[in-house]
């Protein structure tokens, strides 16, 4: 019997649900089970019993909630879909939103990280939801393979001032580039999960945390690393850092 699959959207850019669909083994995905509950492509809006419900999105409505839960009732497995479902999301930096991550209001069986998932992690997860088995993430960080870290430890003393290199500093990844925590750069990769295939780092951009921690939460990993570099004051008193995908859990 064919598995039955949710598919539902919250708050977000679409960017998950389009990765996802987009990605070579969809099509394969598709064929082998029944998609029972999926608006972004269907005009079916009833939720029905299903076996597993894939979510992308944070809450920032209150009548997201009941919809969350209805969805939490019906699936016997809820899986978070990107970041903003996972963590809360890029709207956590808002002031005048709530931003909350799906597990503040329900229980979820697993994530799938990423803003957006990159298509190697969704593949991986989709053939084992396929295979009726659990999701498994990488327990390692983002420098344990990071191709700028060489055989340099991370550098903790060096002082960090500036959040993304200059227009003369961004080239594109080559070998001889050094980790951008030694050329002053606030880069999040210490306490990011890898996964990512360092799809910024090539590209010159530091890691910003989108994959979310290896453990534990977001925000006090942030704050617990921060305190060990030497962040200057001016990157201290940038809210950004600190909520640039998440926010400690909300009540709502």
């Amino acid at each position: 019997m064919k598995l039955k699959i949710l598919i539902a959207s919250l708050t977000s850019c679409s960017g998950c649900i389009s990765k996802l669909i987009s990605s070579d083994i969809f099509p394969q995905f598709l064929e082998r089970i029944k998609l029972s509950y999926f608006p972004f492509i269907s005009d079916e809006n009833k939720i029905e019993e299903g076996d597993i419900a894939l979510i992308e999105g944070c809450i920032s409505m209150d009548s997201q909630i009941e919809l969350l839960k209805d969805i939490r009732n019906n699936a016997k497995k809820v899986y978070a879909l990107g970041t903003c479902a996972a963590f809360g999301g890029i709207l956590s930096l808002s002031e005048k939103k709530k931003a909350g991550a799906i597990s503040d209001v329900v229980q979820i069986d697993g994530i799938i990280p990423g803003c957006p998932p990159p298509l190697k992690l969704i593949g991986n997860c989709l053939i084992r939801l396929i295979e009726n088995k659990e999701i498994k993430l990488s327990e390692k960080n983002l420098c344990s393979s990071c191709p700028l870290r060489g055989n340099n430890n991370i550098p903790f003393e060096k002082p960090v001032n500036k959040l993304n290199p200059s227009n003369d500093e961004l080239t594109i990844f080559n070998e001889k580039s050094n980790c951008f925590l030694d050329n002053g750069i606030l880069c999040l990769g210490p306490i990011t999960r890898e996964g990512c295939d360092h799809i910024c780092i090539e590209q010159g951009i530091p890691c910003e945390g989108c994959l979310g921690p290896v453990s534990k939460d977001y925000t006090s990993n942030l704050i617990n690393f921060l305190s060990l570099i030497n962040l200057s004051k001016d990157l201290t008193k940038y809210k950004g850092i600190f909520y640039r995908f998440s926010k400690p859990k909300i009540r709502w």
